[in-house]
């Protein structure tokens, strides 16, 4: 039976037209594997999908008004299964899940099991999760979710139909930004710094850039103080950090200034461009980043943009981020 279908999706027309006509014609997979960096639609996509192959409207899918749609909104449909989302993909975890997939339908003849972050699941739940995915039981589809194929046991990608996610084109992300009240200079820097995804975009977004804003403000005053200020600004924001936080490791408090860390990188790279005659990224703060180009080299700023790479890693593990920020400042500066 041929729908029509409502999905408020942007970009990935061809995935989204097979994922359509495979519920049309009822020839779904076993298992399909979601995979491609975060914030590009695959959790979006699944509820969708979801909610289309429970619906029961004969003409549009989903209708959004039948009590299948509504039910799998509030994710309380009795054979929609989902795991992943807050509990870890332990053994245990895994088995439990399996085995009320193992029950008899109780709403139709389908069933959906859907486990985000698969990527995260160690060797011992993978082993757990084997024999379902080769033999799942009878008019189940299985969806795993994952932002990265890298620590994935080939095990469980051979067992799966790959689809792949990537970042949408420059012509899909501008209509996907015409739904949102913001300046052309605004959509400008959220297509420039998001690369494609939309997930990204929407936490620059969800306050009106204010967040973004204030956070660019914080780099331009210690990319443009002195040594003294700078110095002085790092040990009020840490100490801070740690009073609104007690308790919390070193690496902890790394990943509370990673996104500081991904911003510092791309004022750098913008600095660096001014200095090679080329476009910045951030052209919101263009007049900002044009106005300190002189007071760096580019030397000095190729030399740290690599730098950051290996800062990135360090704020992983149990390394003072304090010194980390006070060392790359004291580099650039």
């Amino acid at each position: 039976m041929s729908y029509e279908y409502k999905w408020p999706i942007y970009g990935h027309k061809n995935l989204l037209n097979f994922l359509q006509e495979t519920i049309s014609q009822n020839k779904l997979a076993n298992t399909y594997l979601f995979y491609g960096p975060r914030g590009l639609g695959k959790k979006l996509t699944v509820k969708y999908f979801a909610k289309s192959l429970f619906c029961e409207d004969k003409h549009l899918r989903p209708c959004g008004k039948c009590q299948s749609c509504r039910l799998t909104d509030k994710n309380s449909f009795l054979d929609l299964y989902t795991l992943g989302k807050d509990q870890e993909l332990s053994a245990e975890n895994i088995r439990e899940f399996l085995h009320k997939l193992s029950l008899s339908n109780v709403s139709g003849d389908k069933k959906l099991a859907i486990i985000y972050g698969i990527d995260t699941i160690n060797l011992y739940g993978a082993n757990a999760l084997l024999k379902t995915l080769e033999e799942p039981p009878r008019n189940t589809t299985i969806i795993l979710v994952a932002d990265s194929l890298a620590n994935l046991p080939a095990t469980v990608m051979s067992r799966c139909q790959l689809l792949k996610f990537t970042p949408l084109k420059l012509e899909d992300m501008k209509q996907w930004l015409e739904n949102y009240n913001l300046s052309e200079l605004e959509k400008e820097t959220i297509i420039n710094l998001s690369f494609g995804r939309p997930g990204i975009a929407l936490n620059m977004m969800g306050d009106d850039l204010e967040n973004f804003k204030k956070s660019c403000n914080f780099i331009v005053k210690l990319l443009s103080g002195s040594t003294f200020y700078f110095m002085q600004t790092i040990d009020k924001w840490f100490s801070l950090l740690k009073k609104e936080n007690p308790g919390a490791k070193l690496y902890e408090l790394g990943a509370l200034t990673g996104q500081y860390l991904d911003l510092f990188e791309i004022f750098l790279r913008d600095l660096l461009w001014v200095k090679l005659n080329r476009p910045v990224v951030n052209t919101l703060y263009e007049t900002e980043i044009k106005n300190m180009a002189s007071s760096f080299s580019k030397e000095i700023l190729l030399e740290n943009l690599l730098k950051i790479n290996i800062a990135k890693q360090k704020i992983k593990h149990n390394v003072s981020p304090q010194i980390l920020w006070e060392n790359l400042l004291l580099s650039v500066k």
